[in-house]
């Protein structure tokens, strides 16, 4: 965990979408102790749980989720139970207090995951569950992303208190780094605040794929080609990558095949996957409608593997008051991806080989790249 964090958006429970696609992806199934229970009218028990707590920051998507029982759910929140690297359930050792023999049943045995692979728990966010529970320890120089905090401060799961220096007293979630471990307190030094407070998105309508068990593909091209008619841009691809997320669990089908069975112009397996990167991205369709083009967003796609790096790309354009043009973009992610230093020199060369920068204001070209550069290093840097 040293040396590396996530960098996600603060958001409270789990979007409706979200839960029904656990439900759908772990049909139905407690993923630890792979109990399936229902209510005499059919509703199931099961509750989606966080990994990366949402109080800490977690985000809202379903490699940071798990299906569970309640029983099962309350165990992963309060510290009895969390997982290793390969997905096998590690059990709190205290043996003297009540409920150890039952969660102890489960020690070593693997966790219950989805078919679809891109789907599964995230590595990144079972090791902060790790760490916020007590069951690695949190190290001087731990790069964290760490929430729920009431003027910069909060407490762990073992009673620790931990402080935030330098933290704005309206901060929620913040990036920051361990700078000292003891026994009662655990200080941290503010890097980023990530949420002032809790997003609320827009209304979210049901889709028609909530509530049935198979997908009809041609209700599925129909749907998206009313998308394709109704909407353009990044509104388009993330009502898109929406239907293709919900499309793809229930399936199981991979995105080329998902494209094969719509054959729809434009809806290749490449442009399903970047779609859903992009709702990704938004989980509360919390994008800027006069923001950064879906074009642009494409080719921050190209050099970030992470969503969660995309994101805080995206964040930093916008930050500066002044989107890049789809070719400015391209620019700096044609640098990035050449392991170049960005400055100024180099970026007014690849500026120069782009035509429609050089018929517009190639200085004012560099200026808003090397702004955006700068303000991306800043999300990372460390005094």
């Amino acid at each position: 965990m040293a040396g590396d964090w996530t960098a996600s958006r603060f958001s409270g429970e789990f979007s409706a979408d979200t839960k029904q696609n656990l439900r759908d992806l772990y049909s139905n199934r407690c993923a630890i102790c792979r109990q399936r229970y229902e209510s005499p009218f059919g509703h199931p028990e099961t509750e989606a749980a966080h990994i990366h707590p949402a109080q800490h920051g977690g985000p809202d998507r379903e490699t940071n989720g798990l299906l569970l029982c309640r029983r099962c759910h309350w165990g992963f929140d309060s510290g009895w139970l969390s997982l290793d690297g390969d997905r096998r359930i590690v059990v709190a050792g205290d043996e003297t207090v009540s409920g150890y023999d039952y969660f102890n049943q489960f020690r070593d045995q693997s966790l219950l995951t989805p078919s679809t692979a891109d789907l599964r728990p995230a590595e990144r966010f079972i090791e902060v569950h790790r760490k916020l529970f007590g069951f690695e320890p949190i190290e001087r120089g731990d790069r964290l992303t760490i929430g729920g905090l009431r003027s910069g401060e909060l407490s762990l799961a073992d009673g620790r208190r931990v402080c935030i220096e330098g933290a704005p007293d309206e901060a929620l979630v913040v990036n920051c780094t361990v700078t000292a471990v003891g026994s009662e307190q655990v200080r941290c030094a503010h890097h980023r605040t990530l949420e002032t407070r809790p997003a609320t998105g827009p209304e979210i309508p049901d889709t028609p794929f909530d509530n049935t068990t198979e997908v009809s593909f041609d209700e599925l091209s129909n749907r998206i080609q009313e998308l394709k008619d109704d909407y353009v841009g990044v509104t388009q691809k993330w009502e898109w990558g929406r239907i293709f997320r919900k499309a793809r669990i229930k399936s199981g089908l991979s995105y080329e095949e998902i494209a094969e069975k719509i054959d729809l112009e434009g809806a290749s397996g490449l442009q399903i996957e970047r779609s859903e990167r992009v709702y990704e991205m938004f989980p509360e369709r919390e994008f800027e409608e006069d923001g950064l083009s879906y074009s642009a967003i494409a080719e921050l796609q190209r050099v970030f593997d992470s969503t969660d790096d995309i994101r805080v790309a995206y964040d930093c354009i916008i930050e500066t008051g002044h989107p890049l043009t789809v070719k400015e973009t391209r620019v700096w992610v044609e640098i990035m991806m050449a392991d170049a230093d960005v400055t100024r020199e180099i970026v007014r060369e690849e500026v120069e080989t782009y035509e429609e920068l050089r018929r517009g204001d190639p200085s004012e070209s560099v200026r808003r790249i090397l702004e955006v550069h700068a303000k991306y290093e800043s999300a990372y840097e460390w005094e």
